[in-house]
């Protein structure tokens, strides 16, 4: 049983409420689901629609049109949606939205109440059992579900969409509570940032876990000063981090040749959104991959990571302060809109312990540049030894003073850019999922990975031979990292939500693999299930059904 819900409204509503009281509620149960949603840059107004997909098995993507259901808070929900709502599919037309909010003026004094009949009706569609409703709710929400069953009931909607739940109960995370989460087991103990969607609530998340844990975020004015003040703290000894979104990222690019320059270990999140400029603020887009790779002036290693899962965000995330570290090189993690604000079950648990950065040995010989066999210097922090700890922006010697030694100036720049070919013995394989005998391979990055999973095993239930290749990591690209899955030897297809292709021109520029086709879109939506398998099975087998 798979099920399908629609949430529309004004932006002010309530439809966001009625999504996080929803999923929550549905983690509790022991549900399977994944819920994401799109709005627009506005306080008030517009249109939103939150979308949340519950099935008996786990779904880590949209399904695609048709809705089996339709909760209309605004008129505008009727002019979109309805076309898309199956046969036998249920609408809650805005006059039956109103009867609710109405009730619940009446019965409860706010019309906020609401929100939490709307969820008692959307669990009372799907059969949800109303004395486990009753036990995984709070008091004051117990009789607002309980009166969302009744009108189910009224409207002879109760159990239309009876989905049995899984054992269990589950972990509710969106992406970047995964990120944050990442980001404290990765050690990382500063964090600033200046708001930017969609990246701001991952400092929402950090500041929050500041009232608790060891950590500290700082908002800072603007996102200049964020990066640095971000340095600052790396300088002095503490695992840091950063968060924005393309534009405000335009802003770190001084500060992020700062990083490469004075070899200073430092986290970068870049949450993608359309551009250029302000674009789509509140839609998705993978549009910055090159941004990323030639962010900064001069050259000097990094390295980048695009994670497609919960999972995967939360084991990259902590995993990017040692890399950081080890390397003394600044170490992104790109997601995207789509990504950040989608909301899914955790159903394995992740055993990662915390990690912390460790003083490091030095004394009063220390060069804090010194130039070494393996081509990373050792790595002291102001007053925690007898070391004198310099660092400086311009060309510097090995103790850190400036230097124009054209000589030494090549050797420098060997050793901060010759480390991409230490990165290789770190590099992240792809994970490869489908049929691995298939003679065309799908290949994706970030967080396009589940959707395009999901594709392919429902292509594969049709007879179709397709194989899909993620990558979690998108550079540094070694030969490495695609040598078990005969890249050269195969059609290949890739997806991606840019215009231009990107990480395909990558991967020919980098290791000289030709992607055959692309399925692009860039309209600031993501890809469903449903879609991507047409635009799969057409090129795979010619046509479409």
């Amino acid at each position: 049983m798979d099920f399908s819900v629609v949430i529309g409204g004004e932006a002010g509503q309530g439809a966001f409420s009625v999504e996080l009281e929803a999923t929550e509620m549905l983690a509790a149960l022991g549900y399977h689901f994944f819920a994401t949603k799109n709005y627009m840059s506005r306080v008030r107004g517009g249109h939103n629609f939150h979308m949340i997909r519950i099935a008996d098995h786990p779904v880590h993507a949209l399904s695609g049109y048709p809705w089996d259901m339709i909760m209309a808070l605004d008129g505008e929900t009727e002019r979109r949606h309805r076309p898309n709502l199956r046969e036998g599919g249920i609408y809650l037309s805005r006059e039956m939205t109103r009867e609710i909010e109405s009730e619940a003026r009446s019965a409860f004094g706010s019309v906020v109440a609401s929100n939490s009949v709307l969820v008692g009706f959307l669990l009372s569609v799907i059969g949800a059992d109303s004395d486990r409703v009753a036990n995984a709710s709070g008091e004051e929400r117990r009789e607002l579900l309980k009166r969302g069953r009744s009108f189910a009931e009224r409207w002879n909607f109760a159990g239309h969409f009876a989905i049995p739940p899984r054992a269990g109960t589950g972990c509710r995370l969106d992406g970047n509570q995964a990120l944050a989460l990442g980001a404290i087991l990765g050690g990382c103990q500063f964090m600033a940032g200046y708001p930017m969607t969609p990246a701001t609530s991952i400092m929402h998340h950090f500041s929050m876990a500041a009232r608790s844990a060891p950590v500290h975020f700082e908002q800072a004015e603007d996102e200049i000063s964020a990066v640095n003040m971000a340095l600052g703290a790396s300088y002095a000894g503490v695992r840091a981090m950063v968060a924005t979104s393309g534009g405000g990222f335009a802003l770190m690019q001084e500060g992020v040749s700062l990083a490469g320059m004075t070899e200073t270990p430092i986290v970068i999140v870049l949450a993608q959104r359309p551009g250029p400029a302000t674009g789509l603020p509140t839609r998705t887009e993978q549009a910055d991959l090159n941004f990323v790779v030639h962010a900064g002036h001069g050259e000097f290693a990094r390295i980048v990571f695009a994670p497609g899962s919960i999972n995967e965000a939360i084991r990259l995330a902590r995993d990017s302060f040692d890399l950081a570290d080890r390397f003394q090189i600044p170490v992104f993690l790109l997601t995207d809109q789509y990504f950040a604000d989608s909301v899914q079950v955790v159903e394995e648990a992740l055993a990662l312990e915390p990690r912390f950065r460790e003083p490091p040995a030095a004394d009063a010989a220390y060069r804090r540049y010194r130039l070494t066999e393996d081509g990373i210097s050792p790595l002291a922090f102001p007053g925690l030894s007898d070391s004198l700890v310099r660092v400086d922006s311009d060309e510097h010697d090995e103790e850190g003073k400036i230097t124009e030694d054209l000589e030494l100036r090549t050797r420098m720049v060997d050793k901060r850019f010759g480390r991409r070919d230490l990165l290789r013995n770190a590099a992240v394989p792809p994970t490869l999922f489908g049929n691995g005998e298939a003679d065309t391979l799908v290949l994706c990055w970030g967080s396009n990975r589940l959707i395009l999973q999901e594709a392919v095993e429902r292509l594969g239930g049709e007879g179709i031979r397709l194989a899909g290749l993620h990558f979690g990591q998108v550079y540094p690209l070694t030969a490495e990292m695609i040598a078990p899955h005969g890249l050269k030897s195969r059609r290949l297809v890739s997806v991606e939500n840019n215009a231009g292709g990107q990480f395909a021109a990558l991967l020919k520029r980098e290791l000289g693999i030709e992607v055959s086709e692309s399925v692009l879109k860039y309209n600031g939506e993501c890809f469903t299930v449903g879609e991507l398998c047409r635009s799969l099975r057409r090129i795979v087998t010619g046509g479409d059904r």
